[in-house]
């Protein structure tokens, strides 16, 4: 990386920083259109980015993650209830934003190999969705509008994660036939069998052999996503029944998501099978079990 690189990146995110800070009491459309301030800042800074040292625009889905982690450090964070624990999440917010954009850089400029960039930003994007569902279901509104909330912003979340893996479709380039040196002829022979020879360009070889990568059509990566949305979404209305507090409700949704999203992408890939459910499942029903039991233990006492 340049050094003007990490300066543009730097600077992109101190300012970010200072915008969340700065949004300490602020409340309502005032909130909301500050918000919309500091998404705007972000997703040109990365934006800059991209275009002055990768060389290459920026695309819709780039702009997701960071605009998450903006939303949510903006209704997250000050439901923290020292400023101490307000100071620290900041910070944290600060390096998510860091790495992200430095990720989607190198991931652009081929300089990160492409499974350590989706892990990156994979475990960023389950970041973004705890702080989200955690502060939609701390407000306790009613369930048709936090409902609504968490498929919205499970359905973007799900769309960036299931077009950061890249599905492998067979090369259908054909062979290259086998070519005489002509080199081993004489000049008559050259001459006689010119124009019957010609140049056969080899197929380009990905990283995965005789296939190409690329990420799914937006067509499928949307109606995936719309499934993981309406999935959690239903979850979130019953949900709002129990008496869980925010970090607890997130983490319950979160778990779901995290199910779904894993199950649909080996599905994406055509690759789902019975041992890749039974883990997922079992994770997240033991995650669930926990935080059900955590939640629920005051009440059974």
């Amino acid at each position: 990386m340049s050094i003007q690189t990490l300066e543009k990146i730097t600077v992109v995110v101190a300012v970010v920083v200072l915008g969340v800070a700065l949004s300490v009491g602020a409340t309502g459309l005032p909130l909301l259109g500050l918000a919309f301030a500091i998404v705007i800042t972000v997703s040109a800074g990365l934006d800059l980015i991209l275009r002055g040292e990768a060389r290459r625009g920026s695309t819709v889905e780039q702009f997701i993650l960071p605009s998450a982690l903006v939303f949510g450090a903006l209704f997250f964070l000050p439901l923290l209830p020292t400023g101490t624990q307000f100071v620290i999440g900041l910070g944290g917010f600060g390096a998510l934003t860091f790495a992200v954009l430095w990720t989607e850089w190198a991931l652009t400029r081929q300089v990160l190999r492409r499974d350590y960039g989706e892990t990156v930003l994979a475990l960023t994007g389950y970041v973004a969705a705890f702080v989200l569902y955690g502060a939609i279901y701390q407000t306790r509104t009613r369930s048709l509008f936090s409902a609504t909330a968490i498929v919205a912003v499970t359905i973007l979340l799900s769309a960036r994660h299931l077009r950061l893996t890249q599905v492998a479709f067979p090369d259908r380039t054909p062979e290259p036939t086998p070519t005489l040196d002509i080199t081993t002829l004489s000049v008559p022979e050259r001459l006689r069998m010119s124009g019957r020879f010609p140049v056969v360009r080899a197929p380009d070889l990905t990283a995965s052999g005789r296939f190409r990568t690329l990420a799914p059509s937006w067509r499928r990566t949307l109606l995936y996503a719309s499934v993981t949305g309406i999935g959690v979404g239903e979850v979130t209305w019953a949900l709002n029944y129990w008496p869980l507090n925010g970090l607890q409700g997130g983490a319950f949704l979160l778990a779901v998501y995290y199910f779904v999203t894993g199950i649909l992408t080996y599905a994406l890939h055509a690759r789902l099978r019975l041992r890749v459910t039974l883990e997922y499942g079992v994770i997240t029903l033991a995650g669930l079990l926990l935080i059900a039991f955590i939640g629920l233990m005051p009440r059974s006492l």
